[in-house]
C-alpha cells in the first residue's frame, strides 16, 4: 500500500484491488474519513459495524462504474466500520479503494 499526505492532515492510503463478485465481500474501512472508489463495473454497497459480508440486491444502493468519493458514516466510535460490496452483472469486477 503507498501511502501519501495531503492537505488537513489526511492520507492518501492506496489499497489492494479487490474482485468483487456473486458473493458479498466487506473491507473494513474504520481507518478512513472518505474512500475513493474507483469500479470497473457496477456494485451494490452499504455499511456496517459487522465483519460478516451481506448485502441485500433488493434494498442497498447501487454505486455506477467509475470513480466516486464516499464520506465513511460512523455508527460509534468505538465500531469498526465495514464496506460491504457485490458486483451487479454476471461477470466479475475490480475495485479499487483510497482511504483518505
Amino acid at each position: 500500500m503507498a501511502e501519501i499526505a495531503t492537505g488537513d492532515s489526511r492520507k492518501w492510503t492506496v489499497q489492494s484491488v479487490v474482485t468483487v463478485g456473486s458473493s458479498a465481500g466487506a473491507t473494513e474501512v474504520t481507518t478512513a474519513g472518505l474512500l475513493g472508489i474507483h469500479t470497473s463495473g457496477e456494485i451494490y454497497f452499504n455499511f456496517s459495524t459487522s465483519s460478516s459480508a451481506s448485502v441485500s440486491t433488493a434494498n442497498d444502493l447501487k454505486l455506477g462504474q467509475g470513480l466516486t468519493f464516499i464520506a465513511v458514516p460512523r455508527f460509534t466510535l468505538s465500531d469498526s466500520i465495514y464496506l460491504h460490496y457485490q458486483r451487479v452483472s454476471s461477470s466479475d469486477i475490480t475495485m479499487r479503494l483510497v482511504f483518505c
